[in-house]
């Protein structure tokens, strides 16, 4: 099968020689230029084993190719080409020349100018548009008629990700507010502001909001929008805040720490949901403000199946209990809860099995000593309910 295949290639190049009278490009023939280069490689060695001569120019000679090309398409259009004109040898331009605009002066033609502002004329539009306008612009002002370039050329000439960095490349402040108010007294007459008119959102602020009032911008950077809602009353949200205030409020009335369903039911929220507003985790977001939870997670036992059931033979033995100790003294004297025990080993007969004692019939699902060592021996994984 290979020999016939290759005897195929060979006698189609020789057809398009004898046709043409010239050998193929590869990219003339690119169903054999595949055979071709499976096996011998290149598509140089291919035509040389067919007993053609491969086509074989000089860098000179292709770089005057190409500055025919642009003469050629100067003399159809009076102008120079553009260098989305020449994308399918836009490599091999750079490769030989460098660059589009050098690869023109090779030509003889004076390049266009640059098409990518600098970085001072993009300085010098913001800076413009601000003494025009008397504010900062922001994305939405980068059209043509303002006077700025793409926003997206900001950000790829001044190395920057977001708006803000930009206007403080600038030099120019990256929010703008004609106020004359402080901190204090913008978050004041704001909260005031948005309890009025039940302002649930920050857009109607916007539409709402008096001249000398602060941007929203400002708000979120200072303040956040949710927080200020918050204390207007509009909207709860759940951040650090609000669960903070709720859960010392819910402790206020309650005269104690309220459980994680009482809080729930009181934030309309789960505990799964505080912690992905806050990162952490519930009980540890409680600390972190001063409160101690009412429940906490118990530790992980840490002790092997043998060592667990030796500790709980010898508190039993030495606080007088000679057939195991009962449930209710398991967490005060063992420090491990019943839970764990029988989480180990099945049951809590299962376990006095383990120590030696006697199995204790009352309360319990009747097991022969036989069943309970086979359900021990079986891997856990079958033992789980």
């Amino acid at each position: 099968m290979q020999e016939e295949i290759i005897k195929h290639a060979f006698s189609k190049v020789n057809e398009f020689y004898k046709k043409h009278n010239r050998t193929p490009v590869r990219r003339e023939m690119e169903d054999v230029n595949t055979i071709a280069r499976r096996y011998f490689g290149t598509w140089n060695q291919f035509i040389t084993a067919a007993g053609l001569t491969p086509n074989s120019r000089t860098k000179s000679e292709i770089s005057a190719e190409l500055i025919g090309m642009v003469k050629d398409f100067y003399d159809a259009n009076g102008r120079i080409p553009m260098r989305r004109e020449f994308t399918p040898r836009i490599g091999t331009i750079v490769s030989y020349f460098g660059t589009w605009n050098k690869f023109i002066a090779a030509a003889g033609f004076d390049p266009n100018d640059r098409r990518i502002p600098s970085k001072g004329r993009l300085k010098n539009s913001l800076v413009k548009f601000y003494l025009k306008h008397r504010r900062s612009p922001s994305i939405a002002d980068c059209v043509k008629s303002n006077g700025l370039y793409n926003f997206r050329s900001y950000f790829a000439h001044f190395e920057v990700s977001t708006w803000a960095d930009v206007l403080e490349y600038a030099g120019l402040s990256s929010y703008f507010r004609i106020t004359t108010m402080t901190e204090s007294e913008a978050r004041e007459k704001v909260v005031k502001l948005i309890k009025k008119h039940r302002i649930k959102h920050y857009k109607d602020y916007a539409r709402l909001k008096p001249d000398n009032y602060p941007s929203v911008w400002y708000l979120k950077k200072k303040f956040g929008w949710n927080n200020l809602c918050y204390l207007a009353g509009t909207k709860i949200p759940v951040t650090k805040f609000s669960i903070q205030d709720h859960y010392l409020s819910l402790a206020k009335s309650l005269g104690r720490a309220p459980t994680t369903k009482e809080l729930e039911a009181k934030m309309k929220i789960s505990s799964g949901g505080m912690k992905w507003k806050t990162g952490l985790p519930l009980n540890k977001f409680l600390q972190s403000i001063g409160q101690q939870p009412i429940h906490k997670t118990p530790e992980r036992c840490k002790l092997s199946k043998k060592q667990l059931a030796e500790l709980y033979r010898t508190q039993s033995i030495a606080h007088g209990y000679e057939n195991g100790m009962p449930r209710s003294r398991l967490l005060e004297l063992t420090g491990y809860s019943r839970e764990i025990y029988e989480k180990r080993f099945f049951s809590m007969n299962g376990l006095r099995l383990v120590c030696g004692f006697k199995l204790n019939q009352l309360g319990s699902k009747q097991y022969t000593e036989e069943q309970l060592r086979e359900i021990l021996k079986k891997p856990k994984y079958i033992r789980q309910r």
